[in-house]
This record gives C-alpha cells, sequence and structure tokens, in this order.
C-alpha cells in the first residue's frame, strides 16, 4: 500500500506501526507464558481506517492515543483499491465520503474488507444535513460522534470495542511442527481474520531435527504474518513429543492466557506420531473450550472422517501464498499450490453447488455459544457524542 492511501505524508501526526497497547498485550503475554514458549510475532497492529478529504488531526491524535494506526483514505480513490486497506476494527467516515453514490460505493466495498468493523460517522451539526444521516445508514453506520469533542470520540471507540470484542471469536490453532495448521486450515484461519476474530497459532516444535531450523521459523513467522496471526512456538523435539503432562502444560498455559472460543487440532487418525501426541494433549488442555475442531494434514490416516467442511473460495489464492510462505517445494511436495488446490476442491464436493473449494474437520466439539452472542450483539445509528465508562483492557479487545 502506498504513503498516500496510508496517509503518512499529509498526516505528519500518524503514529509507529506499533501502538501502546498492542505492545503492552505483547508484554504481558511473553511474561505470563512459561519457559519452552516464545511469541515469535504478535497480532498485526489494529488498525482503524478513515474516510474523508480532510481528517482532523484531534481525530487522528485520539485513535492514536486509543492504540491504533491510522490508514487515511481520501473519498476518491479508485473504488478497486479499496480492498488495499485490508482487515481494521473501525471504520470512521466523514459527510462528504457519504455525500453521493460514489462514495457510498467505496464504503461499502472498504467494509467488505472487516464485514465485522464497527463503522463511525464522523457528523456533527455544522458539517452534516439530513442527507449525510441517510447515507450513512446505506453503509451501516453503527454509531454517530462529534469529530470536534475528543471525550465523546474516546467514549465511542470504547464503547464500539467492547462490542466488537463480544462479537468476535478467540482462535488457537495448535499444531506439532510449522506448517501443519497453515497446510490443514490457513483457508479457515483467513475467513476468521477477515471477520474481525483473534487468531493464535501454537507450534510445539520448531522444525528441527536435521532441518534448518532458523529458516524454518523465520518462514513460519512469515506465514503467521501473512495469516495475521500471532505465532507462539515450543521448544519440544520434533519426532519426540508425546502427550504426557509436559506437553499438557504447555498448551494449557496458553489456553490460560489467550481464553480461545475455538480451538483448531491434529486428527487422532494420523500417520504421524507428533501429531498423535500434540492431538491428545491438546484434548486435555483445551477441555474448556467451547468448540474443537480437528483438521486434516498430509499424513492424515484413512479413518480422517470430516463432518463439517468450511468454505474457502475467497481464501483459497491468499492460502496457496501461505503456504508457498513455508519454503522448497523439493523439500515439502504436500506445500505444491496444485496439491493445495486440488485437496480444497476435492472437500468442496460436500457443499456443491454452494461452494468450489473447502476445508474439512472433524468435530470434537461444538457450541453455538459465540454465534448467539454475534448475533445479538448488533446496532444502529447512536446517539450523538455518546459518552460510556471504562477503559481498554490492556490485551486489547478489538481486532
Amino acid at each position: 500500500m502506498d504513503d498516500h492511501v496510508r496517509g503518512v505524508t499529509p498526516l505528519p501526526s500518524v503514529p509507529p506501526a506499533t501502538g501502546p497497547r498492542t505492545r503492552s498485550a505483547h508484554l504481558a503475554i511473553s511474561a505470563a507464558l512459561p519457559d519452552g514458549l516464545t511469541v515469535e510475532t504478535d497480532w498485526p497492529d489494529r488498525t482503524v481506517v478513515i474516510v474523508t478529504r480532510s481528517p482532523r488531526p484531534q481525530v487522528v491524535a485520539t485513535v492514536t492515543k486509543a492504540g491504533f494506526v491510522p490508514i487515511m483514505v481520501p473519498p476518491d480513490i479508485a473504488n478497486d483499491r479499496a480492498v488495499d486497506v485490508g482487515p481494521f476494527t473501525f471504520l470512521m467516515v466523514g459527510p462528504d465520503a457519504v455525500a453521493d453514490a460514489a462514495g457510498i460505493d467505496l464504503v461499502r466495498s472498504i467494509r467488505s474488507c472487516s464485514p465485522s468493523g464497527r463503522v463511525i460517522l464522523l457528523a456533527n451539526d455544522q458539517n452534516s444535513s439530513p442527507s449525510t444521516f441517510v447515507g450513512a445508514a446505506r453503509v451501516g453506520v453503527t454509531e454517530v460522534v462529534d469529530p470536534s469533542d475528543a471525550d465523546a470520540l474516546r467514549a465511542t471507540i470504547e464503547s464500539q470495542l467492547k462490542l466488537a470484542g463480544d462479537r468476535r471469536e478467540r482462535v488457537l490453532a495448535i499444531s506439532a511442527h510449522p506448517g501443519d495448521v497453515e497446510i490443514g486450515c490457513s483457508g479457515t484461519l483467513l475467513s476468521h481474520r477477515r471477520r474481525g476474530d483473534r487468531i493464535s497459532l501454537l507450534t510445539m516444535s520448531r522444525g528441527a531435527d536435521g532441518g534448518d531450523e532458523p529458516a524454518r521459523i523465520q518462514a513460519a513467522v512469515a506465514a503467521a504474518e501473512a495469516i495475521g496471526a500471532q505465532l507462539i512456538l515450543g521448544d519440544l523435539v520434533k519426532t519426540r513429543i508425546d502427550d504426557g503432562v509436559d506437553t499438557i502444560r504447555l498448551i494449557e498455559a496458553v489456553v490460560a492466557v489467550l481464553r480461545p472460543t475455538i480451538a483448531y487440532v491434529h486428527s487422532s487418525h494420523d500417520d504421524n506420531q507428533d501429531h498423535r501426541a500434540v492431538h491428545g494433549a491438546a484434548m486435555s488442555a483445551t477441555r474448556d473450550v467451547p468448540s474443537v475442531f480437528a483438521y486434516q494434514s498430509p499424513s492424515a490416516s484413512s479413518g480422517f472422517t470430516p463432518t463439517k467442511f468450511v468454505a474457502i473460495d475467497q481464501f483459497v489464492s491468499e492460502k496457496v501464498k501461505v503456504v508457498r510462505r513455508l519454503g522448497s517445494q523439493d523439500e515439502r511436495p504436500h506445500v505444491e499450490p496444485e496439491l493445495v488446490v486440488a485437496s480444497a476442491r476435492y472437500w468442496a464436493r460436500h457443499l456443491a453447488p454452494r461452494a468450489h473449494f473447502a476445508e474439512p474437520f472433524e468435530v470434537i466439539r461444538a457450541t453455538d455459544e459465540v454465534a448467539r452472542v454475534r448475533a445479538s450483539a448488533t446496532g444502529g445509528l447512536g446517539n450523538l457524542s455518546r459518552q460510556t465508562s471504562g477503559g481498554l483492557d490492556a490485551a486489547g479487545t478489538g481486532a
């Protein structure tokens, strides 16, 4: 993305990439993990997309102080460049962004990057008209705030962030080796990311055993960043992982810190001994996680019998890019793009004709509780300059 879209050049007040709350969350999580676990890369910065020709410096300063990276988008950029903004937590629009059909189409295109992102209209009596609120309703505005009132803006961010957190799932994907999760279910993880869910990858070993460990770690970090996930690496030894108390305690420590609502794990129907061991340990460590699903590995046995299929039509190309970051196809032939696509095409037969590509899962445990909360946490045009109490939690509630 170029500087014009990011807004770095015209707005020198835009902060460095990592906000204070992101740093504090990283430090808090790292400190809470036991020896044997390392946070290799953290979640992406939380972003606020601001669509207006003249963003107020006070708005940018308030967003920055709240721990977000602002992305400035002028209302007259090409509509096909809207996807460049990527996933975001909030979308703030000025009256000029919803003043005509072209602006409304642009805002809708941007919102499609993060359908669960909260949409805030920056308006007051001086800069808006009845048509402003008609346009705002058409793009799904959830709150209205006076951009000249810093206190009201911060209160709105806090209240909307709380709603976003209530609707968001906390996803933990557990694997024995670097690359297992990426091959098994990165399309589904990319779908989670688009919905605003927070994703963590827990990989129990560093992929050594005669391989180039630094290169494997570098590839794992690159793949996690492509997904938009936090990556936590364990120091268990490849080919020697067992399902005993040490492995269980490492996974339990991560579960206690992250409090996932969904976990993805290896299947027990797998010919790889490390995969089976991590599955067994994860079954104990994730006993309080509401939903647990087992993904397919290239070493899955004929006993793998999925009953849940997730359509990844919108993400299959991105999955190929993620898998390509894992390294040489000569060393790991199962990362060949054609095989990734063919597997997704094969499993999509269970969803035909609704989908052409899918990922399969065995259902260990499932609950509709998160979906119920997500459905109930709806919003509409709020009160101008709504006030609320409370603050942003240390770990960050927003996506």
